[in-house]
C-alpha cells in the first residue's frame, strides 16, 4: 500500500519539457497548442488522460518563457484536477520548477491542506549527447492543517543520464528523442526508491515516460497521443 501511494504521487509526474539548440527555437510552432497524453498502468490498461495547453509564450533576447496549463482526466472524462506552471529557457538552458512534477490528480487528496513548497529547479541543457550526466534536483513539501504542520514529503531526483538518441513512434507521429534515465527517492513517513525513463524531442518536448520500482519492475507509462494547434 505504501509503495502504491508513492508511485501514484511521484510517477504520475507530468513534466512538460521542450528544448532545442537555442532558446529562440523553444516552443517553436507550439503557441496555443494542446498536447494530449494517455496514461497506462503496468498491464497496458488506460488509467486516464492529460492535456497540456501551452499559452503566454514570451520571447526576448536570449530567453523564452511560457505558461503551461495542465488538466487531468479519469477514464470517464471527469476532470481530476489542474495546475499551472512556468517554464523558462535562458542562455541555452531550460529551467524546470520541480513543483511541476507533481501529479495533481494524486495531490487532490491534500487539497484542503496548506502546502509549503521548497526546492530548486531541474536543469536541461539545450545541447544533449549520449552518456551525459545531468544535474540532480530536490523538492520538499510540508502539508499544513489549521496552521499545524502535519507531514512532510521530500523528493530527490538523481543519476540523470542521457542514455541514447532514438526514434519513438506514437499516435502523434514519429519523434527523434533523447532517452533520459533517473533515480527517484521519496520520504513521506517512509522511504521508497524508484526509477524513471523519459523520452524527449527537441521541439515537442516529452513524448513518453516510464516508471519502475527500484528493482526494475514496470509501474506504468505515459505517451503523447496527439498535438492540437
Amino acid at each position: 500500500m505504501k509503495q502504491k501511494l508513492f508511485y501514484s504521487i511521484i510517477f504520475g509526474f507530468i513534466c512538460y519539457t521542450a528544448y532545442s539548440q537555442d532558446c529562440n527555437q523553444y516552443f517553436k510552432n507550439l503557441d496555443n497548442a494542446q498536447l494530449v497524453y494517455m496514461n497506462y498502468d503496468k498491464k497496458d490498461k488506460p488509467t486516464g488522460t492529460s492535456i497540456q495547453k501551452i499559452k503566454q509564450v514570451t520571447r526576448e533576447a536570449g530567453s523564452v518563457k511560457a505558461v503551461i496549463e495542465s488538466e487531468y482526466f479519469d477514464n470517464k472524462g471527469n476532470s481530476q484536477g489542474s495546475s499551472e506552471l512556468n517554464v523558462k529557457c535562458e542562455g541555452g538552458v531550460l529551467y524546470l520548477d520541480m513543483k511541476s512534477y507533481l501529479n495533481q490528480q494524486s495531490m487532490e487528496s491534500y487539497k484542503n491542506m496548506e502546502m509549503k513548497i521548497e526546492g530548486g529547479t531541474l536543469e536541461m541543457p539545450s545541447k544533449l549527447k549520449a552518456g551525459e550526466m545531468l544535474k540532480d534536483g530536490d523538492l520538499k513539501i510540508t502539508f499544513i492543517s489549521n496552521g499545524t504542520p502535519m507531514m512532510t514529503m521530500a523528493v530527490t531526483i538523481t543519476n540523470r543520464k542521457v542514455e541514447t538518441v532514438q526514434d519513438v513512434i506514437t499516435k502523434a507521429g514519429t519523434f527523434k528523442c533523447y532517452k533520459i534515465s533517473y533515480d527517484i527517492n521519496t520520504k513521506m513517513m517512509f522511504n521508497i526508491k524508484g526509477k524513471g525513463i523519459e523520452y524527449y524531442n527537441d521541439e515537442v518536448g516529452v513524448v513518453r515516460t516510464e516508471s519502475y520500482s527500484a528493482s526494475g519492475d514496470p509501474m506504468g507509462y505515459m505517451v503523447l497521443t496527439s498535438i492540437k494547434k
